[in-house]
Parts: C-alpha cells; sequence; structure tokens
C-alpha cells in the first residue's frame, strides 16, 4: 500500500484556528505518541477547526475515509457516530476539517483515516492553554423593562459553552425569592449560534398565547407591575471551567406588547457617498436582537448584496450599517424579511398572539424592498 505503509506512515501535521470576536489563528504544539520515530505527529490546537497537512494526502482524493471520534476512557473506545462537520481540500496537500460544534478541552479525540484498506488513527485533544475566566457578557434584551409577553431572551458568554444541562441553571425567580417554574421553555435540545457562546432562552409560548390551555391554567409567568431576576449560575465552558458567582439581571415587567413592528414608522437615515458613514435605522420599538443581525440586508443597485458590519444601539431601537467599501452614489435597497420580530415575537406580518385569520399575508418571510438613494 503506497499510502499507509508499515513503519513508513507519513506525517500529519493537524492544527486548529478559532474566530472569537475576529478572525485569528492561535497555534500551541503538542506532540502525541506515534508508531515510530519516523512518524510523529504534531497537533497545533484551538477549538473550531483542524488543518490535516502531508505530502501524501493526494491519495485520498480520489478514495478518502477521514473521520473523527470523541474517545470514551472509560469504555476504552470511540464514539459510535464520527463528529459532523465539513471536510474540504484548501490545497494540493491541506485538507481542512470544520466540525459542526467546538472541539470540547480535556476530552480526546481519535483520527481515523481509511484508504484501499489500510487504516491510520491516531488520538488527540485540545493542549492547555491560558484561559479566560467564563462571565456572561450581556442579556438581551438589554432594557430593565420588558412586557409581560416576552417570548425570547439571548444570553451572551464570554467563552464557548458545553450545550447541553444548562437550563436548569437558569431560573426566573419573583419579587418574594420564588422561582416560577416551567417558566423557561425545557428545549430538548438547546438553541445555541454555531460560535455556543450564545443561548437563545423562549419563555413557555403556551403560556405567551392566551387561547392555549397552559396560559389559562397558569396564566403568563410574568406579570405587569413585578419586578424579576433572570439568575443563571452553574453553567460550564468547554474548557470545564464554571461560572464563578451567579449573574443576574432584574428587569421591571409592563403591559403586554401588542404593537407590532411596521417600516412605515421607522426613520431611515443615508449616508453621503464615498464614505463609509452608516445607513441608519430607528424604529418604533425595540427589535429582536437576531433579526437585527439576520432580517435586514443592503442590496446595490446591481442587487449584489453589500458587505459590511452591523451595529445595535439603545437596547434594540437602533439598528447601524458600516460598508466594508466606500458608498458609491446611486440606488440602494434595504430588503427586510417580513419575520423581523419584536422581543414577544410580534413581526412585520401580524402579533405573536393573532387570532386565526388576522396576520397580514398567509406566507410567512416575505421580503420587502425598502428604496434608499445615496448622493
Amino acid at each position: 500500500m503506497r499510502y499507509y505503509k508499515v513503519l513508513s506512515l507519513p506525517i500529519f501535521k493537524i492544527s486548529y484556528y478559532t474566530q472569537m470576536h475576529r478572525l485569528y489563528f492561535i497555534f500551541i504544539t503538542l506532540i502525541l505518541v506515534s508508531c515510530s520515530s519516523k512518524n510523529e505527529v504534531n497537533i497545533f490546537a484551538s477549538e473550531y477547526k483542524i488543518r490535516i497537512e502531508t505530502e501524501r494526502l493526494n491519495d485520498l482524493k480520489h478514495e478518502r475515509t477521514i473521520n473523527i471520534y470523541v474517545w470514551n476512557k472509560e469504555d476504552n473506545k470511540p464514539s459510535q457516530n464520527p463528529l459532523e462537520g465539513r471536510f474540504k481540500f484548501i490545497e494540493d496537500n491541506v485538507l481542512e476539517f470544520v466540525p459542526n460544534f467546538p472541539f470540547v478541552a480535556n476530552t480526546q479525540y481519535l483520527l481515523v483515516a481509511e484508504a484501499k484498506g489500510k487504516t491510520f488513527q491516531k488520538r488527540f485533544s485540545l493542549p492547555k492553554k491560558e484561559l479566560k475566566p467564563l462571565k456572561v457578557s450581556k442579556i438581551y434584551p438589554t432594557s430593565d423593562t420588558l412586557p409581560e409577553n416576552l417570548l425570547r431572551a439571548y444570553i451572551e458568554f464570554s467563552n464557548p459553552m458545553k450545550t447541553t444541562n444548562n437550563l436548569e441553571h437558569i431560573k426566573l425567580i419573583n419579587s418574594k425569592g420564588e422561582e416560577i417554574k416551567g417558566a423557561i421553555f425545557n428545549n430538548a435540545y438547546e438553541l445555541w449560534d454555531a460560535s455556543q457562546k450564545q443561548l437563545t432562552i423562549i419563555f413557555d409560548p403556551a403560556r405567551v398565547k392566551t387561547d392555549l390551555m397552559a396560559n389559562k391554567n397558569l396564566g403568563r409567568a410574568l406579570q405587569p407591575g413585578q419586578v424579576y431576576r433572570l439568575q443563571i449560575d452553574s453553567v460550564q465552558d468547554i474548557y470545564g471551567q464554571m461560572l464563578k458567582t451567579p449573574f443576574i439581571k432584574t428587569f421591571r415587567v409592563v403591559n403586554q406588547d401588542t404593537i407590532t413592528p411596521n417600516t412605515k414608522y421607522w426613520t431611515i437615515t443615508t449616508p453621503k457617498s464615498k464614505t463609509t458613514q452608516p445607513i441608519q435605522i430607528r424604529f418604533n420599538g425595540a427589535v429582536d436582537r437576531m433579526s437585527l443581525l439576520t432580517r435586514i440586508q443592503v442590496f446595490d443597485k446591481y442587487n449584489n448584496r453589500v458587505e459590511g458590519n452591523i451595529v445595535i444601539d439603545d437596547h434594540e431601537t437602533s439598528w447601524r450599517f458600516k460598508p466594508k467599501k466606500l458608498w458609491e452614489a446611486g440606488k440602494y435597497q434595504l430588503i427586510v424579511n417580513s419575520r423581523l420580530a419584536d422581543p414577544s415575537g410580534n413581526n412585520l406580518n401580524g402579533l405573536f398572539d393573532h387570532k386565526v385569520g388576522h396576520l397580514k399575508s398567509e406566507k410567512e418571510g416575505e421580503l420587502i424592498k425598502l428604496p434608499l438613494l445615496i448622493k
């Protein structure tokens, strides 16, 4: 076998690199035990990607079976199913693997490469590195006054997190110090973003919607005029660090929000050409954070999406878009998805707690085009 010869295995170099708030590379070298002194395996590690480099990697292009498994120390064998992710040749001799979720510290993994009936295996783990203490960076909505029909909130952490058993450590507590059981919907799978730093929590929709049995029997978890605490404790990041002290967001509840977002009441400020001044939108109320990040896009006169950065301000009532390149004079469009919603789930198509037949359109996700002229 030309690729996997006994005592003459090719050298594999595996490296990971990560994107935290900006894209950068962290390389830490870890030398693992190999089959012989001629076949050392070098591992350069962080959490989000690995690169496999060897002069004979081209052999795998035509017949490639490469998988990565979690190694179970207790059973002394790999997990039954490989990690989900994407393999991609980025150069002739460089193969890249991007897992769907970050690798976890203090965990061993097994790389298995097969070709023409021959197998190469090697165990590895993330190297130790200096860690930033785990913190709750922010909770959205950021306002300390929230409506009784609040549907969703987002908890942002400083580090990528373990993605199971976190909801039991997130509690809604009333002014008497009593936990309100069942207020936060217990998803079978927690709702994390790709970086595993932001967790979406949903206030039980069956209690938010007034026509459902849970609402009729229990009422809404949040009551107007009352003060509540959202408390987070004992959660862990992927490095095994635990939140040292509970994080508490205190807020007061006001009457339900029954005003849907409406583009007619938005104030849009356009920039000047030959600048990178931002387009700014001021809304007629708070808008859901993820809607602001994903439901508004800018297109130029050629119908090409404009690349840029989004900044959200003023308790999610302001959206600013700064382009990566200078604005050219001409016509542009804001393309807004009708699913753009406020924190109570009311969107451009109607109320979350709507009656049958009271939506503006039977089709969700229609695109609304708002013309802009940059001079």
